[in-house]
C-alpha cells in the first residue's frame, strides 16, 4: 500500500468532520487521524510509513479503503491535539456512512448492550450509539429524534437551544427507535401509547443516565433522550453565577436549621442544579438529609434520595408523610404542586426541619401569590417560608471568539444607559470551539427575594404580587433584568442573549 508525500495539516486541509469520525482513545492511541473522504476512501495521516496494525483496525471500523499519508510527528501531534480541542459534530458523517453500510448489506438490530461505545455492532446500533456519543461530547442536554418528510431530524439541545445536527434516512428511521426502546427495556411493538424508559450507560469514558420519552405523531414515531451527566450536574454553589451580595444572602438562608426555601423558574432554568448545590454544602455526616423527588436525576452521596410512583398512588404527599417518620433535619420535595404538599412543606418547617423546594412562577415574589393560590393561608407563608429564588439560564460568550465592540443605541437603551455613553460591551465572534454560535456554556442569573418583617406585614395584608414585588425592590433586591445587565456589563454575555431569555424592555 502505497503513501502520499509529507503534507501540511493545516485548517484547509484537514475535515473536521472526519478527524472526528474515530473515538479520542483510539487517535491517540494509534497516532493516525483521518482528515479526507474521496470515494470511499479515508486518507489517514500518519508518521509511520507501515502501520498495518492501526490501519487494520480503522478499516474494520469504518469499512472504507484507508489511504495512510506520512506526516512529520510535531506537525501531527498539534493537529490532534487542536481537532479534539475543537469538538466539532461528527454525527452526520457518522449516519452518511452507516446508511451506505446499510443499503450495501442490512445489518440486525443485534442484542442490547450496557454501552454505546463498542462499535463492533451492526450499523444501525452503531448509528445510535454515535448520536448518543456524540450528543455527551457536545454537551448537550437532550436528543431530539423527530419523524419529518423526507427525513428523520435529529436535534440537540446545546445551552439550551435546539439545534439541527443530522437527518436520518426514512428507510432506517423504525430500526433506530426500535434500537433506542431495546436499550431502554420499552416495548419495541407498542407504538401507539407514549413510553417512558431509562438506561445508565458509559459514554467517552463518563458515566451519564439516559431519560427516554417515546410519543406517536402523525408522522411516525419521535424519541426525546434527557442526558444526565453526573459530573456535569454538581457544579458547587459558588459557580452558579450569583452575583457576591445575592450569594451573601442565599447562604444565610441555608445556614438557618428550619424553614422553607423556595426556587422558582420555568422548566429548564436550573433549579435543580441549584438545589443540589445548595445540598452538597450541607453537612449530610451530621444531618439526616431525604429528598423526594420525580425523577431522581443525580445520585447523591450520604443522602437518602426517594422516587414517588404515581401508578401506586406514591406521590409527593404520600412520600411526605412517610419521610416526616424518618426523623429528617433537611428535606427537599422536587415541586410543591398543591395544597397537600404544600400544608406537609409547612409543617415540617413549623416543627424544626430545612426545606427545600421549586415552583413554577416568573419571578420570586410572585411564589407568594402562587402559595396563596393554592390555598396556604398568608400567616403560614410568613411564618415560614425564609427566602426566595428565581433563575434563569442565559448562555455565556465564548472565550475562544471573544470580542469588544461598541454597542448601537438599541441595546445602550435596554441597558438603561445614555446614548451617549461611552462603554465597551462584549460578544463572540463565532468560532469552531463554539460551533460559530459566539457562546459557550451557561451561567445563572438569580432574583433574590428575602422575606423579612416588612415582606411579612404587606403579605399578611393581603398586598398583590405587584405590590410586594415593589416594596422588595425598594428594599435591594436585584430582580433579574439587573442581574443580567450586570451579567452584561461584567462581559459574560450578551446584550442579545438576556434580552431573549429575561426581556429587558420590560420596566419594572
Amino acid at each position: 500500500m502505497g503513501t502520499d508525500a509529507n503534507i501540511l495539516l493545516n485548517d484547509q486541509k484537514v475535515n473536521i468532520l472526519v478527524a472526528q469520525m474515530l473515538p479520542e482513545e483510539l487517535i491517540r492511541r494509534l497516532k493516525m487521524l483521518p482528515f479526507k473522504i474521496d470515494a470511499n476512501q479515508l486518507y489517514v495521516a500518519t508518521t509511520e510509513p507501515v502501520n498495518l496494525p492501526g490501519i487494520d483496525e480503522i478499516r474494520s471500523l469504518t469499512g472504507m479503503r484507508i489511504k495512510p499519508v506520512i506526516v512529520p510527528e510535531d506537525e501531527l501531534t498539534a493537529v490532534i491535539k487542536a481537532v479534539l480541542r475543537s469538538d466539532q459534530r461528527t454525527t452526520q458523517t457518522i449516519i452518511d456512512m452507516t446508511f451506505s453500510s446499510l443499503s450495501e448489506s442490512r445489518g440486525s438490530l443485534g442484542v442490547a448492550q450496557d454501552t454505546v461505545v463498542d462499535t463492533d455492532e451492526a450499523p444501525v446500533i452503531s448509528l445510535v450509539n454515535n448520536i448518543i456519543r456524540s450528543a455527551v461530547s457536545e454537551g448537550a442536554s437532550d436528543i431530539h429524534l423527530e419523524p419529518q418528510y423526507p427525513e428523520m431530524r435529529v436535534r440537540y439541545r446545546i445551552n439550551g437551544i435546539l439545534q439541527s445536527v443530522a437527518t436520518v434516512p426514512k428507510s432506517i428511521e423504525p430500526s433506530v427507535v426500535s434500537r433506542i426502546k431495546l436499550l431502554a427495556d420499552m416495548d419495541i411493538a407498542e407504538r401507539r401509547r407514549p413510553q417512558d424508559g431509562h438506561i445508565s450507560i458509559s459514554a467517552n469514558g463518563r458515566l451519564v443516565d439516559l431519560r427516554i420519552s417515546t410519543v406517536l405523531t402523525v408522522k411516525g414515531e419521535k424519541v426525546v433522550i434527557r442526558i444526565l451527566d453526573q459530573e456535569g450536574m454538581l457544579i458547587g454553589l459558588e459557580k452558579l453565577g450569583m452575583l457576591p451580595d445575592q450569594f451573601r444572602i442565599f447562604e444565610s438562608f441555608i445556614a438557618h436549621p428550619h424553614g422553607i426555601i423556595l426556587v422558582t423558574g420555568p422548566t429548564g432554568s436550573g433549579k435543580t442544579t441549584t438545589l443540589y448545590s445548595a445540598l452538597s454544602r450541607l453537612d449530610a455526616e451530621g444531618s439526616n438529609i431525604v429528598t423526594v423527588e420525580n425523577p431522581v436525576e443525580y445520585q447523591l452521596d450520604n443522602i437518602s434520595q426517594i422516587q414517588i410512583n404515581p401508578y401506586i398512588n406514591f406521590d409527593f404527599a404520600n412520600a411526605l408523610r412517610t419521610i416526616v417518620r424518618q426523623d429528617p433535619d433537611i428535606i427537599m420535595i422536587g415541586e410543591i404542586r398543591d395544597y397537600e404538599t404544600a400544608e406537609i412543606a409547612i409543617q415540617s418547617a413549623l416543627t424544626g426541619h430545612l426545606v427545600l423546594s421549586t415552583l413554577h412562577t416568573n419571578d420570586a415574589p410572585s411564589a407568594v401569590i402562587r402559595l396563596v393560590d393554592i390555598g396556604v393561608p398568608p400567616f403560614l407563608i410568613t411564618s415560614t417560608v425564609r427566602g426566595i429564588v428565581a433563575q434563569r439560564l442565559v448562555r455565556s460568550i465564548c472565550n475562544d471568539c471573544k470580542e469588544a465592540y461598541t454597542p448601537t443605541d438599541e441595546e445602550l437603551e435596554l441597558m438603561r444607559l445614555p446614548k451617549d455613553s461611552d462603554i465597551k460591551l462584549f460578544r463572540g465572534k463565532g468560532c469552531p470551539m463554539c460551533h460559530s454560535t459566539g457562546y459557550g456554556g451557561r451561567i445563572g442569573v438569580f432574583e433574590i427575594f428575602e422575606i423579612d418583617e416588612d415582606v411579612r406585614k404587606i403579605v399578611l395584608s393581603h398586598a398583590s404580587a405587584s405590590e410586594i414585588r415593589q416594596l422588595a425592590i425598594k428594599k435591594g433586591m436585584k430582580t433579574l433584568s439587573d442581574a443580567g445587565r450586570e451579567k452584561i456589563l461584567q462581559g459574560v454575555t450578551t446584550v442579545e442573549e438576556v434580552h431573549r431569555v429575561i426581556y429587558l424592555g420590560e420596566e419594572e
